[in-house]
Parts: C-alpha cells; structure tokens; sequence
C-alpha cells in the first residue's frame, strides 16, 4: 500500500513578499502543487490541501489517515535573517527524522545561512494532524533576494522536499521527464442508477446531504473540519469527487442517480 502524503500549503495571502507583487499563500500553494506531482510519480498517494484553512486541512488530513503531514510555508523576521527553517512535534520521533531528511536537501539549495530544526510541539497543525508532521518553513520571503529565489525556484524546492520524503521511506526518487509507461486504465464499473432521490450539489442543506456526507465519512471520505452538517460545501464537494474517482464513475462532485446508486449499493 503506497503511503499517503498529505501538503498543507500555507493560506496566508496577506504575507507580502519583499519588492514582489505575490504573497506567501500563492508561492506555497505553487510549490505543494509541484511536490504533489513529484510525490505521485514516486509512487505515493497524495492529497494537496490547497484550499481553506489550516483547520479544514488539518481535518481533511485525519479524516483520509495520511501516514506524513506536511505544512508548507516561507518565513519572514527582520529583512536580514534567511535560512530554512524545519518543525517537528519533538527530536526523536518520526517527525523529527522526515525533517532530518527533507533538510538535508533543502537547505542544500536555499540560499540562506541561519537554518535549523526545532521541536514546536505548540504549533496548531503539528499538535493536531494524526500523522508525524514535518512543518518546512522553506526560507525568509521578507529578504528581496531571497523572496525572488523562492519565486523562480518552486520546482528546485519541490524536488528537494521530494527527495527527502524518499530517502525516508527508502523509496527510489525519479526525476521528472523519466515517468514509468502508464498502466493502461482499468475499464469504469457498470454504473448502478437510482431515480427519485434529490440531485445533492455545491449549497445543498438539509438531510440529503447529510445522507450523502455520513456515506463518504463512512468510506474514508472526510467532509472537513464540520462533518455531517446538512450543508454540501467545497470540502464535501471535494470529498465526492474524489470517491467518485475511486468507483469509477463520472467525477462531477454531484450526486445524482448514477452516484446515489453506488452510495446505497443497489
């Protein structure tokens, strides 16, 4: 079974990068969405929490039982001091060895000097995700030099974050440009139908979403940080689609006859 990754990229707009018209949201979002890739082609499973807040991520990362969590940030102090900065829970643990790991490539390239791993066992999404959480802090976006580096070196970045959760798992890295010959796709199941139960979509309320919300809860489908709540929102919408890809059925994030028949099993 391919171990499950989860990134949590940072949401945080307002972090203005120096002399730079982006912010640190828009970077990390970028950078989680390149190690996703990277992570994928290694063979891991991966969900990138590119949305929301650091509580639905967190949330949506329990609910899916990642076995590694990841924050993804930059950082920012004075103007002066730059360096990478990783978090774990402690300095023993398996967190602590996948920042080991994932430190060792990447404060390789970034190019400031005052880096280091420490142990935050306070910081929200380390305290609270399930799974051993390494929290990268990729380098200091209020230094001018260093914010334009980490603009024009978002693959580099997540090629070294990649590189590290690889020699953790002892999982053969593979660059991009060398993917596998894809497997051929398995043919979709037949679709079970069921008619006269309401089309549940985006901005449904009521017991029908909870229905449907309960169902993909059940199966391992986390609906965010509320749960069952009667209101069908972007995390449900998100939780759908993605067991929709997992039965084989069209991946719309509404459901109607053709997914209602493969929530009830008829």
């Amino acid at each position: 079974m391919a171990k499950k990754i989860y990134l949590s990229p940072s949401s945080q707009p307002a972090n203005i990068y120096a002399g730079l018209d982006t912010n640190e949201q828009e970077v990390c979002r970028a950078i989680a969405r390149e190690l996703a890739t990277d992570l994928k082609r290694c063979g891991f499973d991966v969900k990138c929490g590119d949305y929301g807040t650091m509580y639905d991520r967190v949330a949506e990362s329990n609910g899916w039982m990642a076995h590694l969590h990841i924050p993804i940030h930059t950082n920012a102090f004075n103007g002066k001091v730059s360096g990478t900065r990783l978090m774990s829970f402690d300095t023993s643990g398996k967190g602590y060895k996948v920042c080991q790991a994932i430190f060792k490539e990447l404060d390789a390239i970034t190019p400031g000097t005052s880096s280091n791993i420490t142990a935050k066992p306070g910081l929200y999404e380390i305290q609270s995700a399930v799974a051993p959480t390494a929290y990268v802090e990729v380098d200091f976006h209020d230094v001018p030099e260093v914010a334009k580096w980490l603009v024009e070196n978002k693959p580099q970045i997540a090629e070294a974050i990649c590189k590290g959760v690889c020699e953790y798992y002892g999982v053969e890295f593979v660059p991009a440009g060398s993917d596998p010959e894809p497997s051929p796709e398995p043919s979709p199941a037949p679709e079970k139908k069921i008619s006269g139960l309401p089309t549940v979509q985006y901005g449904r309320r009521g017991d029908a979403a909870k229905i449907v919300q309960a169902a993909l809860i059940q199966r391992g489908f986390s609906c965010g940080v509320s749960g069952v709540d009667g209101v069908f929102g972007a995390a449900s919408v998100s939780s759908l689609k993605n067991y929709q890809k997992k039965v084989g059925i069209t991946a719309d994030g509404i459901c109607g006859p053709a997914t209602w028949g493969q929530i009830l099993g008829v």
